[in-house]
């Protein structure tokens, strides 16, 4: 959600941010909301467990490792469902007001997966192709999902700090 939530801050308040990194963002997409709306309806039904029975197996890439399944099981059961539920509407509904990303002047980094099914690669492209900023890049993962920071930490965070240093 913080892919969409950062570029319409940094759209609507460009003086008042210095950089953006969205790592694994959505692109707000009517495509997207039949997945969300089936998230929604799972949640409603049997709670957090359908999340954490599913995603920590089908949101993660080929290299993630049984700590990586069970960290992120562990980080959907302690969410609230109806908190998981509403950040599931706001993903689902915000194509009918995307962030102008045309008017996004800092810099940006994009971090995605190459095998992340929730926020495909594509999307990324399609993010930084709309983007107002010339200083912005995109790098993508390989092997990796959607937890970028917990399949592969260490290079998502060394790729962070690279990027700080240069718009520093």
């Amino acid at each position: 959600m913080a892919g969409m939530t950062a570029p319409y801050v940094a759209a609507q308040w460009p003086d008042r941010i210095a950089a953006a990194i969205l790592i694994g963002p959505v692109y707000p997409s009517k495509e997207v909301v039949p997945v969300f709306e089936k998230r929604i309806e799972a949640v409603e039904k049997d709670g957090m467990d359908a999340m954490a029975n599913t995603v920590p197996y089908s949101a993660v890439g080929s290299k993630a490792q049984p700590i990586h399944h069970a960290f992120i099981r562990e980080v959907l059961l302690a969410q609230n469902p109806a908190g998981y539920i509403s950040m599931c509407r706001v993903i689902a509904n915000a194509w009918q007001t995307p962030p102008d990303y045309a008017k996004v002047k800092c810099p940006v980094l994009i971090i995605a997966g190459d095998e992340d099914k929730s926020a495909p690669v594509a999307m990324s492209k399609k993010i930084m192709e709309e983007l107002g900023t010339e200083e912005k890049r995109l790098i993508v993962l390989e092997n990796c999902g959607h937890w970028m920071c917990t399949e592969q930490g260490d290079v998502t965070g060394q790729k962070i700090l690279e990027f700080f240093k240069s718009v520093q």
